[in-house]
């Protein structure tokens, strides 16, 4: 029996592209930056000694109610807001979360119980687009996992850690590894290079109509 293809990251893209909208993923990469921001500026009354641990938790207020609100205005019916639980939305075929990276710790996200059994849910993604299981036939893709994350590894003026970058990625389902991963900015221009792909071409040329009264051509009025 022949393996099962894997369909690579050009499919996983289409795919992402084809349950999540361009908008929407802006609306969470703007509430990523406004909920930071916003974070930073009223954590920066605090002490020094207090700064670090308080803009952690105004933080992710900020930031959650942001996202939050992005979700809600998508209809991706965000879970309701509950201390330092996640916010958890639903589009298309995937559950949308946002996760901090920091200082590209990567290793340290798995702690979470919460994202694992969200990460678990992109076996068939895993399965049909990226291992090609040998003796399996691929499972159709009901439902998975978009992690927007946000890279903290700069510091404000205030000495706060501050969000540098916000990218897109499908989680493995041991969260061991990332199934695709890409910077938002890289990854809003395939909208438009996918858009350019399929647009149909629709420019037929409309000739004038001719004019009962004749000029000395032979086209009529132009």
């Amino acid at each position: 029996m022949s393996a099962v293809p894997a369909s690579g990251p050009k499919e996983l893209e289409r795919l992402i592209i084809k349950n999540v909208t361009r908008d929407a993923l802006m609306a969470c990469e703007d509430a990523y930056y406004g909920g930071d921001t916003k974070g930073r500026l009223h954590s920066a009354a605090f002490e020094l000694g207090h700064r670090p641990s308080a803009a952690g938790q105004v933080k992710h207020f900020f930031t959650n109610e942001a996202f939050h609100e992005a979700l809600q205005a998508h209809g991706a019916e965000p879970s309701p807001l509950r201390g330092t639980r996640l916010v958890v939305g639903r589009l298309g075929i995937f559950n949308i979360a946002r996760l901090n990276v920091p200082g590209h710790k990567w290793v340290s996200l798995r702690r979470s119980a919460t994202r694992k059994k969200l990460a678990e849910l992109n076996e068939a993604i895993e399965s049909k687009y990226v291992q090609g299981d040998l003796f399996a036939v691929a499972r159709e893709v009901s439902g998975g996992t978009l992690f927007i994350l946000g890279v903290v590894d700069g510091l404000d003026a205030n000495g706060i850690a501050q969000l540098t970058q916000v990218m897109v990625a499908l989680p493995a389902p041991d969260m061991k590894s990332w199934l695709y991963i890409s910077t938002m900015v890289e990854f809003l221009k395939l909208y438009d290079q996918i858009d350019t792909a399929v647009q149909p071409d629709n420019a037929i040329p409309k000739l004038k109509k001719q004019s009962k009264k004749k000029t000395g051509d032979d086209q009529g009025d132009q």
